[in-house]
Formats: structure tokens, C-alpha cells, sequence
């Protein structure tokens, strides 16, 4: 009869091989307690399965933070002497640097390396501008780019090993979903006579970060403000927001639900830079998704005309609304004039003054105070090519792009661009900076096995 110990070893035959075996164990052991090593241990299947869920759950924590700062503490800042700041910057930075030191998130190399040349093409500018005085006389802020530098520093991070991609986008539409539900509410509620669009006078003035932002647009009829979201600081922003949102729905879930109410969040918005962020994913699926990408964009077109088509059968007054955005691109000192004509406008103006700007730039901090014969705005591009340089920017563009991406992240690609670089001076506004490299670069995704995540 064969021992228990026997049928683990192959049977009373292999007896003397087995002991040999056990006896090498024995001294494989004893080796490492001598040297004061702890053997080597095996790991099952089972518990490196559990390790990875934990490591992804922690990733996922991550994410949330800078999903849930970045879209819902907009408004909160720090109270400064001089000038106040987000609150969503330290609190971004902080979670990367625990993050970072818990092996979460890991240093993407390419984008380190696009970083350290940003940085050191900014100092060099720096340097020169203090030798080689401009026609415009600007005084270099020395404040500015330390800020710049370091909330752009963000870019260089990368999730320490890919995340289930469905889970990952799951979370994102969650908590977009709910800036929309708030969004909605907001509009509607105006119809009861209420009418939250600020937080000033409801919360102490030395937490916000209100100041400078248009919380407050009307519609243009029957008395209406433009939704905002409630925790965003603009109706722009929360357009742009809804149409990420809209392009992930779109691409991903296909949930009936959530897909009207990112297109009511939209529409009640009544920004056009959301619907450029949508236009450029509907040419750029086209194009880089082969048949899948026609599929979707068609879709997304025929959605926005039905939504369109409701909105101007329950309001006509929209229609009118619409129109006026199309023409303020053609006048002067409107929201579209301002945003997409005028930053142009100032980079000829100043090229031709300074030439030496499309090298080396202007100094940090300049572009904005600039005296010139109309009134104009800075899009992130010409405030980084102006005040550091041509090659500045494209190493900063390059810390949106470099990385390894999930299909679905190259279709984002292009708008997520449009919106960061067009649609606003986002490049030290860290809740919107924060969640668009979040998106792009940050996330190191991966395709949900087939039959599930």
C-alpha cells in the first residue's frame, strides 16, 4: 500500500527520488536561513490574481481623487497675500507624490525626458531675457513659471501598470454624470426661481476661486442663465466637459440614458467650444477608427441633430441663440472673437516687434500684460510659444501625446488637444489640466479581455 507522502512523490518506486528531492529543499532552505534570506516563496495563481486587483483598486483610488477635485473643487482655492490659487493643484500633487511613493503611478520616460527639455528651453529663455532687454519692457515673473513647471510636472506621471480600460472610463462618466445631473438641475430650477450659479455670498469669500470667471451668462430669453454644472467654474467648461463625456458614451457604453443627459448637459450649456471639441471627434473618428469610427460618427451626428431638433421644437428661441455664437467670431469683443481671433492677432503684433520671441520668447508671465491697440485673450499655445518659445511648445504638446494608449485614448486624442490648447488658457488652471492628461497621458490602459473586463 502507497503512503499519502508516497502518491505526492509518484508512487513507492520513486521513493529515493523523492527524498532527494526533499532533501534539496531541506538545504535550499538552510542555505537562505544562513545567509539571512528568506527562501523563495511560489505564488499562486490565485494570489497574484488578488495582488493585481489591489494594485488596480489603488490606481482607481487615485483616479478618483483627481476626478473628484478637479471637477468638483473648481471653485475652492487657497487665500494668498497676492493671489489666491486652486485648491485642485496641491491636492493633485500631493496624491501623485503619495502615489509615486506607494509604486501606484511610476515616471513615463519619453514624457520625462519632453519635461526636462521644457524646462530647461524656459530657464535658457529665462537667461536671455534678462541680458537682452524687449521692446515691450515686461518684467520676467519669476512665480509664474515655477507654477507652470510644476503643475505641468503632472504630465511625466503614468500608472505604475494598465488599468482595465472599461472600468477606468466607467469611473470617469460616473462622476461626469453627476456634474450633469447638476448641471440639468440647475437650469431647471430656474424655472422655480432659483438660481445657483455662484457660490460667492453663500460660502466665505477666502476659500473661493470665483474671481475672473463668467459664472453668470444669460441665455438671452426669458430671463435664463446658462447651466455651469453648479461646481464648474464656466458654462465653457462645462461644455467641453459634457462633450468628453459624450465621446466616451459614444465610443464605450452606448447607454441610452446617460448619452441624453450629456447631450442635454450640452445643449443647456449654450457654449460652442463643447461642440468644436465634439466636431473634432467626429472628423477624427472618422479617420483614424477605420469602420467603427464612420459608425460612431454618424451616430453622434444623427444624436446631436435629434437633440438639436427637440431643443428647437420646445424653445425656438435657441435657434436664435446659436446663430448669434456662429457670428462673434467676426465681432469684436465677443466670447469667440476674443478666444479664437485675437490670440493670433497678438503673435503677429509681437513677432514683428520681437522676433527673437519665436525662439526664445518673451519671459514668463508677459503675454498677459501686454500694452496693444485692442483688447485681447491668450489660448495656451500662444502664451507658451510667446513667453518661452516655438520649441518650448512642442515639447509641451509632446507631454500630451508621447505614452502608450488604448485605442480608444487615440481617438481622444484630437479633441482632448482641441480642447486643452483652444478652448481655454488652461495651462495652469490644474483642474482642467489635471483631467485632460489624466485622460491622455496619465491612464496606461488596457482592452478588456473578450466576454469581459
Amino acid at each position: 500500500m502507497v503512503s499519502r507522502a508516497g502518491l505526492a512523490c509518484g508512487g513507492a518506486q520513486n521513493k529515493d527520488s523523492c527524498g532527494g528531492a526533499q532533501n534539496k529543499d531541506s538545504d535550499q532552505r538552510s542555505f537562505f536561513m544562513a545567509v539571512g534570506m528568506s527562501s523563495p516563496v511560489t505564488v499562486s495563481p490565485s494570489a497574484g490574481k488578488r495582488a493585481l486587483v489591489s494594485r488596480e483598486r489603488r490606481i482607481l483610488q487615485f483616479t478618483a481623487v483627481i476626478l473628484v477635485s478637479s471637477l468638483f473643487l473648481q471653485r475652492f482655492g487657497l487665500p494668498f497675500p497676492a493671489k489666491g490659487i486652486s485648491i485642485v493643484g496641491p491636492i493633485g500633487l500631493a496624491a501623485a507624490a503619495v502615489a509615486l511613493a506607494q509604486g501606484t503611478l511610476a515616471l513615463n520616460r519619453a514624457r520625462l525626458i519632453a519635461f526636462l527639455l521644457l524646462t530647461g528651453w524656459a530657464v535658457l529663455g529665462m537667461l536671455w531675457q534678462q541680458t537682452h532687454a524687449n521692446s515691450f519692457d515686461t518684467l520676467l515673473n519669476l512665480n509664474s513659471l515655477m507654477q507652470f513647471l510644476l503643475l505641468t510636472s503632472f504630465a511625466t506621471l503614468s500608472f505604475a501598470e494598465p488599468v482595465n480600460e472599461a472600468r477606468f472610463f466607467r469611473q470617469v462618466n460616473f462622476y461626469l454624470a453627476l456634474i450633469a445631473a447638476a448641471g440639468l438641475v440647475q437650469f431647471v430650477a430656474q424655472f422655480a426661481g432659483l438660481r445657483l450659479f455662484q457660490f460667492t455670498g453663500l460660502l466665505p469669500t477666502s476659500i473661493l476661486y470665483e474671481s475672473g470667471y463668467n459664472l453668470e451668462i444669460p441665455v438671452g430669453f426669458a430671463g435664463l442663465y446658462k447651466a455651469n454644472g453648479f461646481f464648474l467654474v464656466e458654462p465653457s467648461v462645462f461644455s467641453q466637459t459634457m462633450a468628453v463625456a459624450l465621446i466616451i458614451e459614444m465610443l464605450y457604453f452606448k447607454r441610452l440614458r446617460l448619452v441624453c443627459l450629456f447631450a442635454a448637459g450640452l445643449i443647456l450649456s449654450f457654449s460652442g467650444t463643447g461642440w468644436i471639441v465634439l466636431a473634432t471627434f467626429v472628423v477624427s473618428a472618422t479617420f483614424s477608427l477605420g469602420t467603427r469610427g464612420l459608425v460612431v460618427a454618424g451616430a453622434t451626428l444623427l444624436l446631436v441633430a435629434f437633440a438639436v431638433g427637440v431643443a428647437l421644437l420646445a424653445a425656438p428661441e435657441v435657434a436664435a441663440v446659436f446663430g448669434q455664437r456662429l457670428q462673434e467670431f467676426s465681432q469684436v469683443g465677443t466670447s469667440g472673437q476674443m478666444r479664437f481671433i485675437t490670440p493670433f492677432w497678438l503673435l503677429q503684433d509681437v513677432l514683428a516687434r520681437v522676433p527673437s520671441a519665436a525662439l526664445l520668447g518673451i519671459g514668463s508671465g508677459a503675454s498677459e500684460h501686454l500694452t496693444l491697440p485692442y483688447a485681447y485673450d491668450v489660448n495656451t499655445p500662444i502664451k507658451v510659444a510667446l513667453e518661452y518659445g516655438v520649441p518650448a511648445l512642442v515639447f509641451y504638446v509632446l507631454l500630451f501625446v508621447l505614452g502608450p494608449k488604448s485605442p480608444i485614448q487615440r481617438a481622444l486624442v484630437l479633441p482632448g488637444l482641441v480642447l486643452f490648447l483652444f478652448a481655454g488658457g488652461y495651462q495652469q488652471f490644474p483642474p482642467v489640466l489635471f483631467l485632460v492628461l489624466l485622460l491622455l497621458s496619465t491612464a496606461w490602459l488596457r482592452p478588456p479581455s473578450p466576454g469581459g473586463e
